[in-house]
């Protein structure tokens, strides 16, 4: 059953992940993807070493949105 959760903890970060900025703002997808990693790492569904990839990923996401805005150089 935890493992179930996991799955689908992951599979609905990873949704947001992949959702083009034509359908969410990047900043909202950033603040949300941190708001789901910190869920599942109080839950218990991931270990601080797989949160803190999740919220790398995430970051990493932002700065290239920025990057592509002129808003980083």
């Amino acid at each position: 059953m935890r493992e179930a959760q996991r799955r689908l903890a992951m599979t609905a970060w990873r949704e947001i992940y992949v959702l083009s900025e034509n359908q969410i703002d990047a900043e909202e997808k950033y603040f949300g993807l941190l708001r789901r990693a910190d869920a599942m790492e109080r839950a218990d569904l991931i270990t601080s070493d797989e949160w803190r990839k999740l919220v790398q990923q995430a970051g990493a996401l932002l700065s290239s949105s920025a990057e592509c805005m002129g808003g980083a150089g």
